[in-house]
């Protein structure tokens, strides 16, 4: 069940990462780009917190957990960039939790 959840995140995840289309015309991060689906991240990301917390992680303990919690109301605030090293991180642990997976 755990290798049908985490490959369900990691699948919509890289749906996600396709809507990371949007930029502002000049300023300090015209050159990043942001989702274009603010609420479908949200949801994504509450549901990765959730996941993560069922497996015995906990917010102040496991410092990637934190990390993804604190983009809680700033959803605004991942950008492409981070979106992909979160979700590099996400592959690394669901790996290191399934060594034998060949996702």
């Amino acid at each position: 069940m755990c290798i049908e959840i985490e490959q369900a995140l990691l699948e919509e995840a890289q749906q996600l990462k396709e809507t990371f289309t949007l930029s502002y015309p000049h300023g300090l991060y015209k050159e990043e780009r942001y989702s274009s689906t603010y609420d479908e991240l949200s949801k994504w990301l509450r549901k990765t917190i959730t996941y993560l917390k069922s497996t015995g992680s906990s917010i102040g303990e496991d410092p990637f957990l934190t990390h993804l919690h604190g983009f809680r109301g700033k959803i605004g605030n991942i950008d492409g960039v981070e979106f992909q090293k979160i979700l590099d991180q996400l592959e690394k642990r669901f790996q290191q939790e399934d060594p034998g997976s060949t996702k």
